[in-house]
């Protein structure tokens, strides 16, 4: 069993000097790395040129705000990071372009630290078992999972995916569907069995490490929309 963890990188948008360099200093000193960014533009640029598994940003930004970055980030059809946005002020109507966006969260000023923090680690909460024979696919799976912030295990054999299974309770499992299906059965009955509610996502070799990404994603990260 192998896990191995990366740091999330985080964007950091904000006009205001001080809050920027404050919110910088206190994610790196909590293991995370970062980039900031003084208004819409320079942060739109950022995201299209780098990979980023968060941005923090103010809705309402200079030259763009937060909404516009975020809809011009969608028709690149770039990955998009989780944007969590916050706001001194009332903004109803961006906020409800937010939500239908799909932002990860949307919160008030002034800034719980603690809130920010509990956010970025919720994803590295998330903990996925890649059981794949295929040396190449699985490693390629695995790297892929562990850069967009989730908590990766390995299992090679099929024993030693269901003993995992018995005594770490998952949020999803990868594997073949090109494995016996006595084996696929067994992993079934023993999340069954476990009662865990561990989510089974299925892929074989013609499907790319990033369509396994997008169909967890779907799974995972949809559900946890965080406004307040």
């Amino acid at each position: 069993m192998k896990n191995t963890n990366k740091p999330n990188r985080i964007l950091v948008v904000d006009d205001h000097p001080a809050i920027r360099a404050t919110m910088n200093e206190i994610l790196i000193d909590e293991g995370f790395q970062t980039e900031v960014a003084e208004n819409g533009k320079e942060a739109l640029e950022l995201c299209l040129s780098q990979e980023f598994n968060f941005v923090l940003m103010d809705i309402q930004m200079p030259e763009m705000n937060g909404v516009e970055v975020f809809k011009k980030l969608k028709e690149k059809n770039k990955r998009l990071p989780k944007f969590i946005f916050f706001s001194a002020y009332s903004t109803p109507e961006l906020q409800e372009q937010a939500v239908s966006l799909g932002a990860y969260a949307f919160l008030t000023k002034p800034i719980k630290v603690e809130k920010i923090l509990e956010l970025l680690r919720l994803k590295r909460a998330i903990s996925i078992l890649v059981h794949l024979a295929d040396d190449h696919m699985r490693n390629c799976i695995s790297s892929l999972l562990t850069e967009n912030g989730y908590t990766v295990n390995k299992a090679v054999s099929h024993d030693d995916a269901l003993i995992q299974l018995r005594q770490i309770n998952y949020n999803a499992i990868v594997f073949d569907t090109d494995s016996p299906s006595l084996e696929q059965e067994a992993i079934k009955n023993t999340i069954r069995s476990a009662k865990t509610k561990t989510i089974c996502v299925e892929t074989n070799e013609d499907e790319s490490p990033r369509e396994v990404l997008k169909s967890l994603s779907y799974f995972l990260d949809t559900e946890s929309q965080i406004f307040n």
